[in-house]
């Protein structure tokens, strides 16, 4: 006996009459995006990762008198250059 797939990707379901009313019409539209906002204010946030890189310098850093490297929540990773002599002038 040859099961038949319970799932076909090559078919689409046809669009229901509450799918058309709902993408083309104005109450459809305003009720959907109430929907999905109260979805967004009800639901718990997901967690979204957030990439960031510091950009090189092409010309090299500026030599500052003071250099400061803040990690926001982790004051082991936090570090301070300090340059004495730029801050007298004496180059």
């Amino acid at each position: 006996m040859d099961a038949e797939p319970v799932f076909d990707s090559s078919r689409r379901a046809p669009a229901t009459l509450f799918d058309s009313w709902r993408r083309h019409t104005a109450s459809g539209v305003v009720l959907t995006a109430i929907a999905l906002g109260l979805r967004e204010a009800l639901e718990e946030p997901s967690e979204e990762v957030a990439i960031v890189q510091d950009a090189p310098d092409p010309f090299g850093p500026p030599e500052q008198p003071i250099e400061l490297h803040l990690e926001w929540g982790s004051p082991e990773d936090t570090w301070v250059v300090v340059r004495p002599w730029l801050l007298r002038g004496d180059r």
